[in-house]
C-alpha cells in the first residue's frame, strides 16, 4: 500500500496528536480536566442532570469508560453524582461551579487551537475540510 493511501492511520495519527496537544495546552492552561472530561461538562453546561447513559451515548463512549471519567470529575469536585429515584441503577450527574469554570477556561484554550488549526489555510481550504471531515464522519454513523 502507498504511503498516502494509508487514510485511517493518518486520522488516527491526527486524532491523537491533536488529543495530545489540546491536554497540554489546557494544563498549560491551568486547567485541570482533561479534553474528556471537559466534553462531559460542556454537555452538563448545555442540559445539566443528564444521565450517564445519555452522555455515553452522545459520546460514543461504553459506559466504564465514562464511569472512570465521571468518578475522576466527582472526585476534582466538577461534578456531583444523585441517584435516580425512578431507576436506582441510574443516577444523573450535575456539573458544580467549580466544573462550570473548568469549561469556561477549558473553552477559551480550545478556541485559540482551533483558530491554530486553520493558520496558513484559505477561508475555502477549511470549508473543504470541514466538509471532508462531515461526510466521513456521516459515513460512519
Amino acid at each position: 500500500m502507498k504511503k498516502d493511501d494509508r487514510l485511517i492511520y493518518l486520522i488516527l495519527t491526527a486524532q491523537q496528536t491533536l488529543r495530545n496537544h489540546l491536554n497540554s495546552a489546557l494544563v498549560a492552561g491551568g486547567v485541570k480536566a482533561t479534553i474528556a472530561q471537559n466534553a462531559i461538562l460542556f454537555l452538563l453546561k448545555q442540559k445539566d442532570g443528564r444521565t450517564m447513559t445519555e452522555l455515553s451515548r452522545i459520546l460514543s463512549i461504553d459506559n466504564s469508560t465514562l464511569t472512570g471519567l465521571t468518578d475522576r470529575l466527582e472526585k476534582a469536585g466538577f461534578v456531583r453524582r444523585s441517584a435516580n429515584p425512578g431507576d436506582r441503577r441510574s443516577s444523573h450527574i450535575y456539573i458544580t461551579e467549580g466544573g462550570i469554570a473548568q469549561a469556561e477556561a477549558a473553552k477559551v484554550i480550545i478556541h485559540r487551537v482551533n483558530d491554530k488549526i486553520k493558520e496558513g489555510f484559505t477561508a475555502g481550504e477549511v470549508d473543504s475540510f470541514k466538509a471532508v471531515l462531515n461526510a466521513f464522519s456521516s459515513k460512519f454513523a
